[in-house]
């Protein structure tokens, strides 16, 4: 094996998905609008809802230990870095 394998095979791949990729386009077509909307609403639920869990979770540890708002900003930003990287995730598998 070349020491450029790994690189190739990676070249490779993403010819590969790229090529799917336009026939999927020429089989399909542009998708509408409403479904634009709908992939823009999903990416908003992935961020938000561990944010949202990370906030109440927070926010109850802080109440439980009197610890101000040290575990409600701490899972806030985990939260938030766990939906943008499960959001980036999705956007890569479709």
């Amino acid at each position: 094996m070349s020491p450029h394998g790994k690189d190739e095979d990676e070249v490779l791949a993403g010819v590969r998905r790229r090529v799917e990729r336009e026939r999927r386009w020429q089989r399909e077509g542009d998708p509408s609008l409403a479904r634009q909307f709908a992939r823009v609403g999903v990416l908003g639920w992935l961020v938000v809802v561990p944010a949202l869990l990370g906030i109440a979770l927070g926010r109850w540890l802080d109440h439980h230990f009197d610890s101000g708002v040290f575990f409600g900003g701490a899972l806030l930003f985990a939260g938030i870095c766990l939906g943008c990287w499960s959001g980036w995730r999705w956007m890569q598998e479709s």
